[in-house]
């Protein structure tokens, strides 16, 4: 039964982690962390997030572990890739100087790194990239992302991911086909794939991607409903980065597909 702990466990991603572990009979929680002077800080992690409390504190210090799992910021994420433990990421806004960092440190470790660990929208990676594939150019790609209002980056990574997905199916990278957003005068280029971010209220998650043709639109749409769905995908790349060797693995390796 791996140990795992939770990095920034007072966070909404955090306590929603912290529940998914605590009901995984396959994963013992052995700690959760907090930033310094953070008022969470010596809180029962039971208490934390809404279970019976169970003896165990919100700490600074990150507990001995098998696996560690953060959906925190890029800055914060890369300060704990020093920790020798396998490692979970969730973090979304990586920097391609920041994601070689990542890169980098799975010469030594183990690393998860997704975007979103939905099992759901992990799956819907492999179906866009084969429509996109089968389609062929003669459908355009739109991509509309939908966030709560707090949300930091756009377009999410998620968006990216599918997109990336997309842009695979068409044999092409995405740098070479992706439009953000649209102002002014300017006609679709052909073989672009359009990418769109909105931000509102408190929407988990929602991406939505269309094939626009002359004759027909075919759309596949993912929508989170909780959290839950992101924190129990955690909890599956957990138990396969605490069995695995160094390296750098997704969600796609987790799920075998």
């Amino acid at each position: 039964m791996p140990r795992v702990a939770i990095i920034g466990v007072a966070g909404r991603m955090g306590r929603e982690l912290c529940r998914a572990a605590i009901d995984d009979p396959e994963i013992e929680l052995v700690g959760g962390t907090v930033e310094p002077g953070a008022p969470e800080l010596g809180a029962d992690l039971g208490g934390l997030c809404g279970t019976v409390e169970m003896g165990l504190y919100a700490t600074e210090e990150l507990p001995e572990a098998d696996a560690v799992i953060e959906f925190s910021t890029p800055e914060a994420t890369i300060e704990h890739l020093r920790f020798d433990t396998p490692h979970v990421i969730g973090t979304t806004g990586l920097s391609a100087e920041q994601q070689a960092e990542v890169g980098a440190a799975a010469s030594e470790k183990p690393i998860v790194l997704a975007p979103n660990m939905s099992v759901g929208i992990n799956l819907l990676g492999e179906v866009v990239r084969e429509l996109s594939e089968k389609l062929g150019t003669a459908y355009d790609i739109e991509l509309v992302e939908s966030h709560h209002r707090h949300k930091q980056d756009a377009p999410s990574g998620t968006a990216l991911f599918l997109a990336e997905a997309a842009a695979e199916g068409r044999g092409l990278p995405l740098d070479e086909l992706a439009t953000y957003g649209r102002q002014g005068r300017q006609p679709r280029e052909d073989g672009e794939i359009g990418i769109h971010a909105l931000r509102g209220g408190a929407v988990v998650g929602e991406h939505r991607v269309v094939f626009y043709s002359q004759g027909e639109e075919v759309e596949v749409t993912h929508r989170a409903l909780s959290r839950q769905t992101f924190a129990m995908g955690a909890m599956r790349a957990a138990k396969f980065a605490a069995d695995s060797g160094p390296g750098l693995y997704t969600m796609s390796d987790v799920l075998e597909v």
